[in-house]
């Protein structure tokens, strides 16, 4: 009897020895999140799901999530608000899957994200805004995907943004000021786009000079060759002067007229322009830019048409021509006259009638005294 309570204790002692080595033995292995998505590996705060084949985000990606790997599978969309819960992300890496688009929303609450990887997919399309509130973004890898235009809009707000990789697109020209809010950029790739050397370049021309003059240029870092017209065609843009293109400042060739009109007519002033790059027109009223409206519109023509003017339509009207060289203005001088036509609607036309209204009832009133 003593000899089996001294074994079973015996027992007891070796399964509580096993556990605590078991414990112990699982303490010592790294830190794995509660919830880690199938296919990945989750150590500490990093999430990695490279090369599996995922043909769409995973579900329960942790909320403390800091550095998220999906290289190397088959994700086609990131969906708007897909990531929004991934607050403290700062690395996110969608390199080399098949992603087509990017819309409004896809990185939306992502206010900590410092690199962004979406080289070698197949976009084409960029929404305007899709980068905006990425006000941390240090590095933005767009290189090998089939981007055909770049909006003016597209990377405004980034102003922590160094490292911008836009090589080996199908990228033909540069909107004016589309670099203008990246005032920490150091590091612009180009290369390997078939970019259109123009007149419309010449304002980039112009920009990679002056940080060339700045002391801060690096050939290398700002790879960049013409690829149009066949005569420079490989030529480094920074190399290429105004005499390597017929370039011209905006000549007005229609200028608006002064113009007398009737409250509740149309309002019509033509102003046309040429010049190379071709003139963009816009209209203002005693120099405040015009608000466009179902009233108020500029049509393709350049044309400027108000119907139905009242009398606060009437002042100096300007229209303004202007492109990469220069501007041109001209003025005209709107006068707009009362109510038209239909007397009885005038200030002229009601006085009279009320006067003979009250010489009637003078009259039938001296009769019935009478």
């Amino acid at each position: 009897m003593h000899q089996d309570t001294a074994a079973a204790a015996f027992l007891r002692r070796n399964m509580v020895l096993q556990l605590m080595l078991l414990m112990f033995s699982l303490s010592s292995f790294p830190s794995v999140t509660a919830e880690c998505p199938d296919k990945c590996t989750c150590v500490k705060s990093n999430v990695r799901c490279a090369y599996q084949e995922l043909d769409r985000i995973p579900d329960l990606i942790s909320p403390d999530t800091t550095d998220l790997d999906l290289r190397f599978n088959k994700i086609r969309d990131i969906e708007p608000k897909s990531l929004t819960h991934l607050t403290e992300l700062k690395i996110l890496d969608f390199i080399n899957n098949i992603i087509s688009d990017l819309k409004n929303g896809a990185f939306a609450n992502l206010s900590k994200l410092q690199i962004l990887y979406l080289d070698r997919n197949t976009i084409k399309s960029i929404e305007t805004g899709v980068f905006n509130n990425l006000t941390t973004l240090e590095e933005l890898w767009l290189g090998s995907n089939s981007i055909h235009t770049l909006d003016s809009e597209m990377f405004k707000g980034l102003t922590k943004l160094n490292t911008l990789y836009l090589s080996d697109n199908m990228i033909r020209n540069i909107p004016p000021g589309i670099f203008d809010s990246l005032t920490s950029l150091s590091i612009l790739r180009l290369d390997k786009n078939p970019l259109t050397c123009d007149c419309d370049m010449l304002w980039f021309v112009n920009v990679l000079k002056k940080i060339r003059d700045d002391n801060w240029f690096h050939d290398r870092n700002w790879d960049a060759t013409c690829h149009f017209p066949i005569k420079i065609s490989g030529k480094s843009l920074v190399e290429i002067t105004e005499n390597d293109f017929q370039c011209a400042s905006p000549d007005v060739i229609e200028v608006p007229e002064n113009k007398t009109v009737s409250v509740g007519e149309q309002l019509q002033l033509s102003c046309k322009a040429v010049g190379n790059p071709a003139p963009s027109i816009t209209w203002a009223k005693d120099d405040i830019d015009l608000e466009l409206g179902q009233r108020v519109q500029v049509f393709q023509n350049n044309t400027l048409i108000i119907s139905k003017v009242e009398r606060t339509d009437g002042g100096q009207y300007k229209c303004v021509a202007s492109n990469s060289l220069g501007q041109k203005s001209f003025e005209a001088m709107v006068k707009v006259n009362g109510l038209a036509e239909n007397g009885s609607n005038t200030m002229f036309g009601v006085i009279p009638f009320f006067i003979i209204i009250i010489i009637f009832a003078n009259c039938v009133l001296y009769n019935d005294i009478l």
